[in-house]
């Protein structure tokens, strides 16, 4: 039986409830987790025809707003020849005037012959790319480069990501895809082509694995600005997962410093206290009563709340006590989204009159809302979770549905619209 790991905010237990001694994790390996695994994007790269730079916020955006453009200093290139230029996401800018939030990348003998690719990367951004030392070489039979970045405030703060090349036989319909999309989108810039631009593979995600002989988990937390530090609250995020198993697509963002964060892990509860700023260890307490509990109880009445609809109209919860319901909380991270649509539909066709279906969005504004139903032609309620619903209902991660009888009775909890669509077709 898989073990089950998830993350949540575990409010209503006090703090003299958590044990006094700490346990001390070093964070001391660089992963994938499933999301990064599964990403596939890259840094596009651009011909150079002169100055000044397009700055890259708002290449391909529609309006009648001028990007920002920005000049830089080159570095010695002399007999170079077919200049590019690519910008690489960087956090670690995001405080200066021109180029937020990006690193400038200039690339020599970019046509991948038998001269190797020079890189100039403006390491210490100032965007002056003269004073940055020898340009990176990437020869055309290299499989893949490190590049690491240090914050402007402080060089520990480090940042890296792996930069490789499409093969010329891969898949041709793929990388045309990624030319027309790239080159349509360019704006006043003019595409490179996906060939001769560089997959990324950002290295953000920090882990180490913990083991007390009877409770074992790995724990990561990842740099999602990437800008080096990795306890940006509001920002980054915990991720846990099996022991020495690769990291789920399920994380959490770190909440406010001030608000105490918990995690469970088969059954049992820790208290998050410290997150060393660098990644190096997370400090955290074991809760130390025989139990928690970390989901509504079955049998147990939920409390009527309030909750706004997609059109702004207020509901109250005393309208599903009729009748058994299914509520269902997601947000657009749910990488079974599709699926779970698909279930909804069939649920609210084939059950509808017997269940009531009420959907809540983290995530999503009222206008989103109303965009998604109209074009996912959704027939079922759509709504907001607010912090303070999930938290009555304890709930930690999304998504997630919890299953009722009448007068709100609770009957199942974690069941998945496809989960409870094979209950009901097995009632009589």
């Amino acid at each position: 039986m898989p073990i089950r790991l998830f993350v949540c905010i575990v409010l209503m237990l006090g703090k003299s409830l958590w044990a006094q001694s700490n346990f001390k994790l070093e964070l001391n390996q660089i992963v994938l987790d499933e999301k990064g695994r599964k990403m596939q994007s890259i840094i596009a790269v651009y011909k150079y025809k002169g100055q000044p730079f397009v700055d890259p916020a708002l290449i391909g955006v529609a309006g009648n707003k001028d990007p920002k453009t920005f000049y830089a200093k080159l570095p010695n290139m002399t007999g170079i020849n077919d200049t590019n230029y690519a910008y690489i996401f960087y956090g670690g800018t995001d405080q200066r005037k021109d180029l937020k939030g990006y690193s400038l990348m200039i690339i020599g003998n970019n046509q991948r012959s038998y001269k190797p690719a020079l890189l100039w990367i403006d390491k210490n951004h100032n965007l002056d790319l003269s004073d940055d030392g020898a340009p990176d070489t990437f020869f055309y039979d290299t499989p893949d480069k490190d590049i690491t970045l240090s914050h402007p405030k402080q060089a520990t703060a480090q940042y890296t990501v792996n930069i490789s090349r499409f093969s010329f036989s891969y898949n041709s319909k793929y990388i045309g895809m990624l030319d027309d999309y790239y080159k349509n989108n360019a704006g006043p810039t003019a595409f490179a082509g996906a060939l001769y631009s560089f997959k990324e593979q950002r290295l953000n995600t920090i882990a180490g694995d913990y083991n007390n002989g009877t409770d074992s988990f790995r724990v990561g937390i990842k740099d999602v600005n990437c800008n080096g530090f990795y306890n940006d609250w509001g920002i980054d995020q915990l991720i846990i997962g099996a022991y020495k198993s690769e990291l789920p697509d399920q994380s959490i963002v770190l909440e406010n410093k001030k608000q105490a964060m918990h995690f469970v892990s088969m059954g049992k509860a820790y208290s998050i206290n410290n997150i060393h700023p660098l990644g190096a260890f997370i400090e955290f307490s074991a809760y130390t009563g025989n139990e928690v509990m970390t989901h509504l109880p079955i049998g147990k009445k939920i409390k009527p709340f309030k909750y706004q609809l997609y059109n702004k109209s207020l509901k109250s919860s005393k309208g599903f006590k009729k009748q058994s319901c299914y509520l269902y909380f997601w947000d657009d991270q749910n990488p079974n989204f599709y699926k779970d649509t698909q279930a909804l539909r069939t649920l609210t066709n084939e059950f509808g009159n017997k269940v009531q279906i009420m959907t809540f969005n983290k995530g999503l504004n009222h206008q989103e809302l109303l965009q998604f139903k109209r074009n996912g032609l959704i027939n079922w309620p759509l709504a907001i979770a607010t912090e303070s619903i999930l938290k009555q209902l304890m709930i930690g991660q999304l998504p997630y549905g919890i299953y009722c009888g009448k007068r709100l009775k609770v009957k199942q909890v974690a069941i998945s619209p496809a989960d409870l669509l094979l209950l009901l077709k097995k009632q009589p």
